[in-house]
């Protein structure tokens, strides 16, 4: 079984346990490389890997990815950085939660409104047919030429 201290050496897989300790004695985590050269490669590192007392093991889990593969994987990483960066700087702090409460207070404001368009129409329906209704009504006294109050239809 080979392994090595420095930072840059590895192992092959196939040559430690399913889960390696570091020479802290501590059970190693799987990290992700965020290097260009290694990005989305995971990797076991030293259990206290942002501490001081860091012992420095490493070795790959994943093997060497190719080229084309690598480039999308940088690409997304710097898409992702890019979008938070600039959700950062235009101050998008807006927690989710008060968002979907918008949502709701919007949905249920819009359910009112459609009841009341509804009832507006309904209500315009109504005049629409009182004006018909009396449109043919003197359309009835003017075929059938009836007088009113002894009178066709006149004005005082």
């Amino acid at each position: 079984m080979r392994v090595a201290t420095s930072a840059s050496s590895s192992v092959t897989p196939n040559e430690v346990n399913s889960e390696p300790t570091c020479y802290c004695g501590l059970q190693s985590p799987i990290l992700m490389a965020k290097t260009k050269k290694n990005a989305g490669r995971r990797f076991h590192g030293c259990a206290k890997f942002d501490s001081p007392s860091c012992c420095n093991f490493f070795m790959w889990v994943d093997p060497k990815i190719p080229n084309h593969v690598r480039d999308m994987i940088v690409d997304l990483l710097e898409r992702n950085q890019t979008l938070s960066e600039s959700s950062q700087s235009r101050g998008d702090g807006v927690e989710v939660s008060s968002l979907l409460a918008e949502i709701k207070t919007q949905k249920a404001k819009n359910r009112r409104l459609k009841v009341e368009l509804a009832q507006v129409k309904k209500g315009k329906m109504l005049y629409q047919s009182a004006f018909i209704l009396c449109k043919c009504y003197i359309a009835i006294l003017v075929m059938y030429n009836v007088k009113v109050g002894g009178k066709f239809l006149s004005l005082p």
